[in-house]
């Protein structure tokens, strides 16, 4: 039944975020590292001992998330180009399928790239366009790249705004021109997306809403995948969704 299930699932159906939670089961431990991570994020001025720790927990953390992925079945740590160690996530099943039509990929690019940035400031231009290069050149399977970082990426959308971002630059201009020249997916998770992960179906939640978001460019800060439903209208639109709920 549920693998029947799978096979008609369509992403544009409002239940598919009830079947997405059934896809993603949070690993137990996740609860342990993502409390220590928050240990580490508030030393002012860590040693290098302890940046070197938080890096390793960040570490740990990307895969736990990933292994909660059903469907996963193989997992590769490898050090490329730069000093940086990234994990290669792939899978073969109709669940793995599954998750690849969630997240807009096509079963020949349904490699996931992700790479952890323990740094205390923002990605740089030049973090993105390694990425873009190697998921470019070197993996041409892979079609979505994920950043696990902590304050996220130069040029998005800063998420203490309440306005529109007009315009677009830096990381997140060459987020758009990559997938446009490619059709591939690069998204970038910050400390408050990451401690979301402990809750079952989050990471397919904000892996969908990211890719969403940018194929549509809308320039909205991100909400936490508690807002079950997107709303993104003008004001005399939006009184009519809230007077739904009276």
């Amino acid at each position: 039944m549920i693998i029947q299930s799978l096979e008609k699932l369509d992403k544009n159906d409002p239940t598919t975020d009830k079947l997405a939670s059934y896809l993603y089961v949070a690993d137990k431990r996740l609860s342990y590292y993502l409390a220590e991570l928050r240990v580490f994020l508030k030393c002012e001025q860590p040693s290098q001992e302890q940046r070197i720790q938080c890096g390793y927990i960040l570490e740990q953390i990307v895969y736990l998330c990933f292994r909660g992925l059903k469907g996963a079945t193989s997992f590769k740590s490898f050090q490329s180009a730069g000093p940086q160690y990234d994990l290669l996530i792939s899978g073969d099943d109709q669940k793995w399928k599954t998750i690849s039509e969630l997240f807009y990929l096509p079963f020949e690019k349904r490699n996931i790239l992700v790479e952890a940035k323990a740094k205390q400031s923002k990605l740089t231009d030049k973090d993105f366009a390694r990425l873009c290069s190697i998921m470019d050149v070197n993996l041409s399977t892979t079609g979505l790249g994920i950043f696990f970082t902590f304050k996220g990426a130069t040029g998005f959308p800063d998420r203490s705004s309440s306005t529109r971002q007009r315009k677009i630059g830096d990381c997140r201009l060459r987020q758009a021109l990559f997938h446009a020249k490619t059709g591939k997916y690069i998204i970038v998770f910050d400390q408050d997306d990451i401690f979301e992960l402990a809750s079952n179906g989050s990471l397919i939640k904000l892996i969908v809403r990211k890719i969403r978001d940018l194929q549509e460019l809308s320039g909205l800060p991100p909400i936490s995948t508690e807002e079950w439903i997107e709303i993104d209208l003008p004001e005399h639109l939006r009184i009519l969704e809230y007077r739904s709920k009276e």
